[in-house]
């Protein structure tokens, strides 16, 4: 409690501080600084319980370990977070607890804590390393905000009511052991009566003794000491009782031997029980050597476990690395590929875009000469038309000249100029016949070129 009294005096007077400690101490913690302690055992057991609600991987690892939660939360409770934590997150600890009136915000920043660190504790492997690290992590906790924050919003199921019914529910446990320790407490201090008695007695044995031989013949001052043998049996009546005396004792001859046979099966009996205790603690020691060295053992084993266990995951891990190289490699080669697909079916468009436009001139060409051939034959047409006609205007010259009444009334010149108008018609007649067979010639070539060039597209394509 001294860390509660120097807290407050660092913030208030030394009367104040004095009435705000019993009033903390009355009002919040009632219970909790007795002699038995009883309610801080009961809120240790509420928090362990918690602990198994929210965090059941994180209880059972430090179980584990052998690290038991009040060895925890005992330290941190009793001193409410004094000296755990840094000095500012346990002012603002102080201002919620001192805000709400209950001990609702101890079990949250308890948790808390949990939370925030409980991670890193899950990969401890003793219970010293735990507790340490736990200690050092909670020792730097410096933002209260977040501290705060995480313990009043993350637990808010975390309520007065719950804590009250967790406690009715442990607190008859603790009050059965507190009592069970009370009530060997008792006998620890019976015993240890009876052997200071003991021991008394044992050395008082001897004067007994001289004494009994001194008054043998002198009846009076035997029957004063026969009262005072007679008082200090009288205190052994209840020892005596409690440690069942054999009918031996009857056989003995007078009350004094009697009294120093039983000083000295007391005594005995004392040293038995000593001797008992002391074999017990020397069983129980070399008990906890076993169980410990058992848990080494299983420690050992289970490090082994799981030392072969990284070296499967190292081997599958390895496995794993070589496939992803094959894969990549794979992957690579058919980017590769994919490119040089890509390229050749870049040069086959460009290529066949080429073609195309040869095509299209070439096509253009065709138009062209299928007009001028169209252009031809109506010239054809018409010069063949020209040429009927001069032919029959000549056959109907030759008629008249042929017959008897105009054959002397033809002139030279007429006849020269029938003759020349035949030659000229049928000359043209037959160039252009030669024209026309040359643009059909030259139509037959575009249209194998073009033949020629789908032809090749079709081939690339496929």
């Amino acid at each position: 409690m001294n860390f509660f009294a120097g807290l407050l005096l660092l913030l208030m007077p030394e009367e104040n501080a004095f009435w705000t400690f019993v009033g903390i101490i009355d009002d919040y913690f009632g219970g909790c600084y007795t002699e038995e302690m009883i309610e801080s055992q009961v809120d240790q057991l509420v928090f362990e319980e918690l602990m198994r609600e929210r965090f059941p991987k994180l209880v059972n690892h430090l179980e584990y370990l052998g690290v038991q939660v009040t060895w925890i939360s005992g330290p941190w409770f009793l001193s409410i977070f004094v000296n755990m934590i840094p000095w500012e997150s346990v002012l603002r600890v102080w201002d919620v607890l001192l805000f709400e009136g209950n001990r609702v915000m101890l079990f949250r920043t308890a948790l808390a804590l949990m939370e925030l660190y409980g991670p890193a504790l899950v990969t401890t492997k003793d219970a010293g390393d735990a507790i340490t690290l736990l200690q050092s992590l909670a020792g730097s906790t410096f933002d209260s905000s977040q501290l705060v924050l995480t313990a009043c919003m993350g637990f808010l199921a975390v309520t007065e009511e719950k804590l009250h019914e967790l406690r009715e529910k442990h607190r008859p446990s603790v009050l059965e052991v507190v009592e069970e320790r009370a009530r060997k407490g008792r006998l620890w201090k019976d015993s240890k009566g009876i052997a200071s008695k003991l021991y008394s007695f044992k050395h008082d044995q001897e004067p007994l003794v001289e004494e009994k031989k001194v008054n043998k013949g002198d009846d009076m001052a035997a029957n004063e000491e026969i009262p005072r043998i007679e008082s200090h049996s009288s205190d052994l009546d209840e020892l005596l009782h409690s440690l069942n005396v054999d009918s031996e004792v009857d056989s003995l001859p007078d009350l004094q031997e009697q009294v120093v046979w039983l000083k000295v099966e007391l005594c005995r009996l004392l040293e038995e029980k000593r001797n008992a205790i002391l074999r017990a603690e020397e069983l129980e020691t070399a008990l906890m050597d076993m169980v410990k060295q058992d848990n080494r053992l299983q420690l050992s084993a289970r490090i082994e476990e799981l030392e072969q266990e990284v070296a499967e995951l190292q081997q599958v891990l390895a496995d794993k690395k070589e496939q992803e190289v094959a894969m990549m490699q794979v992957l690579v080669k058919l980017e590769h590929d994919q490119k040089d697909t890509e390229d050749a079916r870049k040069r086959a468009e460009q290529e066949l875009a080429a073609q195309k436009l040869e095509v299209h001139i070439l096509q253009e060409k065709y138009e062209k000469a299928m007009i001028s051939i169209a252009e031809l034959q109506k010239r054809v047409i018409v010069a063949e038309s020209m040429l009927e006609a001069t032919l029959q205007y000549e056959s109907g010259q030759n008629k008249a000249l042929s017959s008897p009444r105009v054959g002397g009334r033809q002139s030279p010149h007429t006849d020269s100029n029938s003759r020349f108008g035949l030659l000229f018609g049928r000359g043209w007649l037959d160039k252009n016949k030669g024209k026309s067979n040359a643009e059909e010639s030259g139509e037959n070539l575009s249209s194998n070129a073009a033949l020629g060039t789908e032809s090749n597209d079709q081939e690339k394509q496929t």
